[in-house]
C-alpha cells in the first residue's frame, strides 16, 4: 500500500493522484468548520526580512501610500506584463 501524496508534495509530482475529498472536508466547507477565503475581502499574509520589510516601509511612507497599495501595485504590473486583467482595487 503506498502513502497518500498530501499538501504541496501532491502539486509537485506530476502525474501524482488528488486525495479524496473526506466527509470532513465537506463540514468545513458547509460552516461547521474552519472559514477561509470566504468573505468578500480576504487576508493575505506576506513574510519579508526584517530589513526588507523596513526597505519596504520606507518606499510606502516616502510614496504617500500604504503597502497594501503597493503590494496591488506590484501584483497588478505582473498581471498587466501576463496579458491579464488588472486586479480592483
Amino acid at each position: 500500500m503506498s502513502a497518500k501524496v498530501t499538501g504541496l508534495a501532491a502539486f509537485t509530482k506530476r502525474g501524482a493522484v488528488q486525495p479524496e475529498i473526506s466527509a470532513a472536508t465537506e463540514d468545513q466547507d458547509s460552516g461547521t468548520g474552519r472559514q477561509r477565503a470566504k468573505k468578500e475581502v480576504v487576508a493575505l499574509t506576506v513574510r519579508l526580512q526584517r530589513s526588507e520589510w523596513e526597505r519596504l516601509h520606507q518606499l510606502a511612507v516616502s510614496e504617500g501610500m500604504s503597502i497594501q497599495s503597493l503590494a496591488v501595485r506590484g501584483l497588478n504590473r505582473v498581471f498587466t506584463d501576463k496579458g491579464l486583467p488588472k486586479l480592483a482595487e
